[in-house]
């Protein structure tokens, strides 16, 4: 795992951290994917899990 799949992968357990993603944790992950010009498959992985999570009611998203 790169420096900046770590990195995402810690922005992602700290907004899990309280069960809820707020819309500015999401685009923040969504702005740490793509700063780089490039979305490795690794990155993509992480978000689909994050979303699966929201999917499955796992995760709540709040305004």
């Amino acid at each position: 795992m790169d420096a900046d799949t770590n990195k995402l992968k810690k922005m992602i357990e700290r907004a899990l951290a309280d069960g809820r993603l707020s819309r500015q944790e999401d685009e923040d992950i969504k702005a740490a994917i793509a700063a780089d010009n490039k979305v490795t498959e690794e990155e993509m992985k992480l978000y689909r899990e994050l979303q699966q999570m929201v999917f499955e009611g796992d995760l709540k998203i709040d305004d």
